[in-house]
Parts: structure tokens; C-alpha cells; sequence
């Protein structure tokens, strides 16, 4: 990771610690659940518009390529989905985060395991799905509370915005070829 890419990767790190922030002080109920609605609509939508601003300039050329297209399209297309649940029953946006989440973790724990066999590096990925699980957990066991709901999504920006943090300060390993 170059110096630049560190910097960019702290500054979002803090960012995303001020919107948690924000999340935990919302004054109301109905205040928190607009804003977790609307901070995971607006990412979901930016980042399929910058996958298809990359399919479009570059990777329509790579091998590949359609696999970006197709991400592009529905990570936009369920950032709008997201957008249109701030006028339904909070308790489908619980159940919203509770498949991205248990999806999330089960992937990441299949993932460590594969790694295991193959002898790679698998604590982490394991981690990372184990926390998944237990947030898609805690939204079961809280599921009728908007107030949880908003915590729940903040402690997972929390953990995004640490993840962000601590790996720009990771040291890389780099293969040297002389």
C-alpha cells in the first residue's frame, strides 16, 4: 500500500467513526433509523456507480470483467432497494441486515476454512465471519427495537472504520526481485 493509499485509508477509518458517532447520539428513534437507512443506501449506490465507472472504463477489456458489470449493478440496484425501505415497517430493515450479515459471515467462514486447507492465512477471515454471525444473532434477539437496530449497524461501522485503521498502519509484505 503506497503512502497515499494509507492516508486514504485512515481518513475513511475516522469518517466512518464520526458517523457511528452520529449514529449513537441520534436523539430519536425515527432520527436513527432515517440516518442508518439512508448512510447504507447512499454507500450501496456509490459503490455500484464506481463499479460501473470501472467496468466502463476499464474492466469491460479484462477477463472477467462481466463479473464487475454484474456487482456494479446490483450493488446499485440495492442501494436503491434501501432507499425505498425508509416508508416501510423498521422491521423489514432488521431483516435486510440480518441476510447481508449472516450471508457476509457464512461466506467468510467458508473462506477461512478453504484457507486452512490450503495452509493460508485464515484466523482473520475466520474472525471477521464470527463477528458477522453474531451481529446477524444480535438482530434476531433485537429485533424489535429500532434503537438496537441503530446500534447495531453503528458498532458494525465501528468495526469497519477499526479494520480501516489498523491495516493503514499494517506493514505489507513485498516480494523483492532482483
Amino acid at each position: 500500500m503506497s503512502k497515499a493509499q494509507r492516508l486514504k485509508s485512515f481518513c475513511e477509518g475516522i469518517l466512518i467513526l464520526l458517523v457511528a458517532a452520529l449514529l449513537f447520539t441520534a436523539p430519536e428513534d425515527e432520527a436513527g433509523y432515517l440516518l442508518v437507512t439512508l448512510i447504507l443506501s447512499v454507500s450501496l449506490i456509490l459503490a455500484g456507480v464506481r463499479m460501473l465507472i470501472y467496468y466502463f472504463s476499464m474492466a469491460r477489456h479484462m477477463v472477467g470483467g462481466k463479473a464487475v458489470l454484474f456487482r456494479g449493478v446490483i450493488l446499485f440496484d440495492l442501494g436503491m432497494f434501501t432507499h425505498s425501505l425508509a416508508n416501510v415497517p423498521r422491521i423489514y430493515l432488521m431483516l435486510y441486515l440480518l441476510i447481508i450479515h449472516l450471508f457476509a459471515g457464512l461466506i467468510d467462514v467458508l473462506r477461512a476454512f478453504e484457507a486452512k486447507k490450503q495452509g493460508g492465512a485464515w484466523r482473520g477471515t475466520l474472525a471477521v465471519g464470527i463477528a458477522n454471525v453474531l451481529v446477524g444473532a444480535a438482530c434476531v434477539a433485537f429485533a424489535r427495537s429500532v434503537q438496537s437496530l441503530v446500534w447495531i449497524y453503528s458498532g458494525g461501522l465501528i468495526y469497519t472504520a477499526c479494520i480501516r485503521i489498523v491495516s493503514a498502519f499494517r506493514r505489507d509484505a513485498i516480494v523483492y526481485i532482483q
